[in-house]
């Protein structure tokens, strides 16, 4: 059995079994204590101690002993045994010789002699009350660095559960948004297409890496709304009716509804609900104006414009890049963010990315309905026509002004028509092919 251990030197034997008598009587009953008469042997006690495994719990030295003194055999102690409680009697006491202890001992209590007995009492089981609570104080202090350690693994592996959680989400949401678009053959790829321009606006704008990506999620989200529109008013070859305008124009709201239950996508909501939103306060659904619309969808209304500026329709190829930032500065301010158009149009002047790289391959516009001719007309260019890189529509050749998301376009030469771009149901400018060339946000007839 271990029994813990206390040592006392004194080299009188009568004073050492009085004292030893005193100690053992208010020491706990496990801790032996064990007598020695000089220094050399106590140090030959506390090695033998040591190797059997035994914890010393304290060491009582009388400073007049034979060969080494009291003072300098605890400095050997303190040097040999940390931890161990020291205590020096001694029978002619000095402060020196206190002060000296207590520098180089590292002495828990100096007491002149006699030792009253209430005072041994005392001091002994205070000292070994303390050094118990010293050890529970470690104990506890290993514990919560452990529990720490556990916790910060176990959280670190709530948070990746948490991220790989919310990415499933988002990664279903995008599927099913993919899936939504890939219905009409006209509009497929346009939301990941409008998440990839929204990221090149997030960027130029200085956005942090996390807002870029919410951005870009936004983007890829901003029609999900349309999950709950019926195929006959999407896909419709005439125009619509003020009641299906209506439906189609209430898509970033259901967006947003559709979305709101799940916590995930909290961050989401504003940028989807209010992608049609106008800078001048005229979009919908709530006539937000300025920065008092979220920057998400001040973002997302740039890229879905421009996208629908540059992709091929069935009744034109997309036009090309030049002229998309010519009317993306010509609605700065009114349709569009500044600040969104400058950044913009910056990344596009500066990054050295070529058109081909940025709007993809050039799309080959899908097959016509049997019987359909898309009509042409001045500054509508036929559907087999390829677009040149960098082109840019001659002087000579009449361009419809576009209001990008607005409701009217006076077509050159003509009356003015609604500009209600994307596929099926668009109108028709004067004279004209169905006129979408630059218009996302549809007023009169919204689809995309």
């Amino acid at each position: 059995m271990n029994r813990p251990a206390m040592v006392l030197v004194e080299q009188d034997p009568q004073a050492r079994a009085l004292l030893r008598e005193r100690i053992a009587a208010v020491c706990p009953p496990e801790i032996e204590v064990i007598g020695a008469s000089a220094a050399e042997e106590a140090l030959g006690v506390l090695y033998t101690l040591r190797e059997a495994g035994r914890s010393i719990e304290m060491v009582i030295a009388a400073q007049r002993i034979p060969g080494i003194p009291g003072g300098r055999f605890l400095e050997i102690v303190s040097s040999q045994f940390p931890g161990v409680i020291k205590i020096l009697l001694s029978d002619r006491p000095s402060l020196d010789e206190a002060i000296y202890a207590f520098n180089n001992a590292g002495l828990d209590k100096y007491i002149p002699m006699p030792w009253d007995a209430e005072d041994v009492k005392f001091t002994v089981t205070t000292l070994l009350r303390q050094r118990e609570m010293k050890r529970m104080n470690e104990r506890l202090l290993v514990d919560l660095k452990t529990r720490n350690e556990q916790l910060t693994v176990a959280m670190s592996d709530l948070q990746q559960a948490r991220h790989d959680l919310e990415s499933s989400y988002i990664q279903t949401v995008e599927s099913l948004a993919v899936a939504l678009e890939a219905k009409d053959r006209y509009t497929s790829g346009h939301s990941q297409r409008v998440a990839r321009f929204a990221r090149l606006i997030a960027r130029g704008l200085g956005l942090p890496k996390e807002e870029v990506d919410t951005v870009g999620q936004v983007a890829l989200l901003h029609d999900i709304g349309k999950i709950g529109m019926l195929d006959k008013i999407l896909n419709k070859p005439a125009n619509l009716t003020p009641e299906e305008r209506e439906a189609i124009k209430s898509h970033p709201v259901v967006g947003a509804q559709i979305l709101a239950p799940v916590k995930t996508f909290e961050k989401h909501l504003a940028g989807i609900k209010h992608h049609h939103e106008m800078y001048d306060g005229s979009g919908y659904p709530d006539r937000l104006k300025g920065k008092g619309i979220p920057l998400e969808a001040r973002i997302v209304t740039l890229a879905d414009a421009f996208d629908a500026m540059t992709s091929t329709r069935p009744y034109r190829v997309g036009l090309p890049l030049e002229f998309a930032m010519l009317e993306m500065k010509k609605m700065s301010g009114s349709q569009f963010c500044p600040d969104c158009v400058d950044a913009f149009i910056r990344v596009l002047q500066s990054s050295g990315v070529m058109e081909a790289d940025l709007l993809g391959a050039p799309a080959q516009a899908p097959a016509a309905p049997p019987g359909f001719a898309a009509p042409v007309a001045a500054g509508a260019l036929p559907p087999d026509v390829d677009v040149p890189a960098g082109f840019v529509a001659p002087s000579d050749v009449a361009m419809p002004p576009l209001r990008l998301g607005g409701a009217i376009a006076p077509a050159t030469g003509g009356a003015a028509a609604p500009v209600d771009g994307g596929g099926a149901g668009a109108g028709t400018p004067a004279g004209g092919a169905p006129g979408d060339a630059a218009d996302p946000g549809r007023r009169q007839g919204d689809r995309s």
